[in-house]
């Protein structure tokens, strides 16, 4: 018998991620981001710094701030890449996530530099990395939202024949292959209808004296 969580082809279908030239896109931000962690991103001090807690111990670094290095890192270099590799939805879902929280973090941040709240300035770096989410989660919105052409196929054929059951068809063909391969297995020869395959054998040797 087969449940709910029988493999059907328009399941596998349903978490297979077709990206088209939204791949470039994902594959340039996440370069041109890699290269801002090499930028000063707040109070001078360059981003992989605050993304791995070197920098100097006197270095005014807001939490929001840290917020940010560590998420887009993770949305755009961890997710992101993964979402490319895998092509599968679950990735790109995960770094849309982390990039919304990204720029969310990225707001605070700039905003408490902006106040005083925190000294010194927002960096370049930041601010280019900011631009990259701000790239990035429409493109990552867009490309875990979309449907795969063959799984429209698929819809479109269960909506002109709404009694198609994708399951039950699964079902009847393993227990169609499975009954004909038990078939022959389990009749004693004797049982066993073979007639036609005598007098194929019998027309052969005709053929041939």
């Amino acid at each position: 018998m087969l449940n709910d969580d029988t493999p059907t082809p328009e399941k596998h279908l349903a978490t297979r991620l077709d990206l088209g030239w939204r791949a470039w896109v994902l594959a340039a931000v996440a370069a041109v981001y890699v290269v801002t962690l090499f930028m000063p991103y707040a109070a001078g001090i360059p981003g992989w710094q605050m993304l791995t807690f070197t920098e100097p111990a006197d270095a005014q670094i807001a939490l929001a701030e840290r917020v940010f290095t560590l998420v887009s890192f993770a949305s755009l270099v961890v997710f992101s890449v993964l979402a490319l590799v895998l092509r599968h939805t679950s990735p790109a879902m995960l770094a849309w996530m982390t990039g919304g929280i990204g720029l969310g973090a990225a707001l605070l941040g700039t905003w408490m530099r902006q106040t005083g709240t925190a000294g010194g300035s927002t960096g370049a770096g930041m601010y280019l990395a900011i631009v990259c989410l701000v790239i990035a989660v429409p493109v990552l919105t867009s490309a875990w939202l979309r449907r795969d052409p063959e799984q429209e196929r698929y819809e479109q054929a269960r909506r002109e024949n709404p009694e198609a059951n994708p399951v039950a068809d699964v079902q009847s063909a393993a227990t169609q292959a499975h009954s004909h391969a038990g078939s022959a297995q389990d009749l004693p020869a004797h049982l066993i209808d073979d007639r036609r395959a005598q007098a194929r054998e019998r027309h052969q040797n005709s053929k041939g004296a």
